[in-house]
């Protein structure tokens, strides 16, 4: 059975769960420990995968070691601080995910478990990393992304420059031989390093093949994809990787250097990408609403009485500021956005149900309207503002230009927070004999 990037990932740092030694330790990482059993699966694991992929020529055990070293002390950091903000997976999230990984690979609800079986993967032991994953992910969110700043000026400048006059635009899929550096390195260290990267860099000017030396030499997570970043056109990727877009297809950088180290790139696919076809101009609306239910098994004389109380609100509301309605609707509202004071941002003619988009999109800034029934019950509306948006224009395109730059700047802050993680952390090494030994590298 073959599975898409998805699973494989998750695949590599899944094992099933066998007896564990307790008297040997790998490392210690603000004092949690890390088992050379750990470094010992994680090992075997990954060299099973790489002979699955077809590859002769493997990394050197002590290669595979401190990869899986290196990687299992930063999740250990970042499970920490997970732990700091107290952050949660729920069980729905984890549910959702692991239908997704079944949707993403073509598999009916309640598959994966079966296909994990006849891989020799532990369904709980695949669903307990896919939950460290989706941790890992809402930390980075909220330790990284969150506190991403994108200037109007740099918003404005990528609409002028990519954006405001469409056009057929080259796109390219990258691929990515990392090797890293502490952020204070000594001069040897760095002498040594920056020559193993040209050899590297050397044997792709050769032809060696790609594939196999990310296998071999690369110390980044996307190893695990054959070193693929993914596709990328002009104002989408990071300034210092910026010289890759202009290579022709199969051409490679010369070693670039950035703080967390050293980076080869290179062009493995093309394609053209025609400007997106948009549609006709539109209305917008920034609302919000008081919602009062009505029970399922209301009697009509219940009933009445709600609609008597939302009528007393609308009245009240009709000409109320718009500070005294969010006050009103934080009181009283029974619906979601009633912490947000019933504020339901912008929306175009569509999001809402007919009954509600008739009576919104007929109403100017500032007007509250009567009493109006839909199938969720019945709603009190007040428009903020009003708006028409042109496809093309900035406006239409803000969130998207804004989760570009957002994306630009992560590839840059991103190793660069791991970096400041292991920086502060307190790690004490020791060593792990024999651990992989009997795994021959043919």
């Amino acid at each position: 059975m073959h599975f898409p990037v998805l699973l494989a990932a998750l695949l590599l740092i899944t094992l099933p769960v066998r007896a564990e030694p307790i008297d040997s330790i790998a490392a210690i990482v603000n004092n949690e420990a890390i088992t050379c059993y750990e470094i010992q699966q994680d090992t075997e694991n990954t060299l099973k995968q790489l002979r699955e992929s077809g590859l002769t020529t493997l990394p050197s055990i002590d290669a595979l070691k401190k990869r899986a070293l290196d990687a299992r002390i930063v999740k250990t950091l970042q499970m920490n601080e997970a732990r700091k903000l107290d952050l949660k997976v729920s069980k729905e999230e984890l549910d959702k995910a692991v239908e997704r990984v079944e949707s993403s690979n073509g598999m009916l609800p309640g598959q994966l478990k079966d296909a994990l079986k006849q891989q020799g993967v532990d369904f709980d032991q695949f669903k307990e990393n896919l939950h460290d994953q989706i941790l890992i992910s809402k930390l980075i969110n909220v330790a990284v992304r969150s506190k991403l700043q994108i200037s109007e000026e740099s918003i404005r400048e990528y609409y002028r420059k990519y954006m405001a006059e469409p056009k057929p635009r080259r796109e390219v899929q990258l691929g990515h031989i990392f090797i890293s550096l502490p952020s204070e390195p000594t001069p040897e260290l760095l002498a040594s390093t920056r020559n193993k990267v040209r050899n590297i860099h050397q044997q792709l000017v050769n032809g060696k093949d790609f594939a196999r030396l990310v296998a071999i030499y690369s110390e980044a997570p996307d190893r695990q994809q054959q070193g693929v970043m993914g596709w990328f056109t002009e104002g989408s990727i990071t300034q210092r990787f910026a010289p890759a877009l202009e290579l022709p297809l199969h051409g490679v950088t010369d070693p670039i250097r950035t703080p967390s180290g050293f980076h080869i790139l290179k062009v493995l696919n093309e394609r053209w990408q025609e400007p997106e076809q948009v549609g006709a101009s539109y209305d917008e609306v920034h609302a919000r609403h008081i919602l009062l239910r009505i029970p399922t098994l209301a009697d009509e004389e219940d009933k009445a009485k709600i609609r008597s109380r939302a009528e007393d609100i609308a009245r009240e509301m009709k000409d109320a500021s718009d500070e005294e309605f969010s006050t009103r609707a934080k009181e009283v509202s029974q619906g979601p956005s009633a912490s947000r004071g019933g504020d339901l941002g912008w929306f175009k003619r569509g999001a809402m149900v007919p009954e509600f988009d008739k009576v919104v999109f007929a109403m100017h800034a500032g007007e509250t309207s009567g009493v109006v029934q839909t199938q969720f019950g019945l709603h009190i509306i007040r428009v903020i503002a009003t708006r028409h948006i042109d496809p093309n224009s900035l406006q239409a395109n803000r969130d998207k230009i804004t989760q570009i730059l957002s994306n630009i700047k992560m590839q840059e802050l991103l190793p660069r927070w791991i970096a400041s993680l292991r920086a502060e952390a307190n790690i004490k090494y020791r060593s792990c004999p024999n651990v992989a030994e009997t795994q021959s590298v043919k």
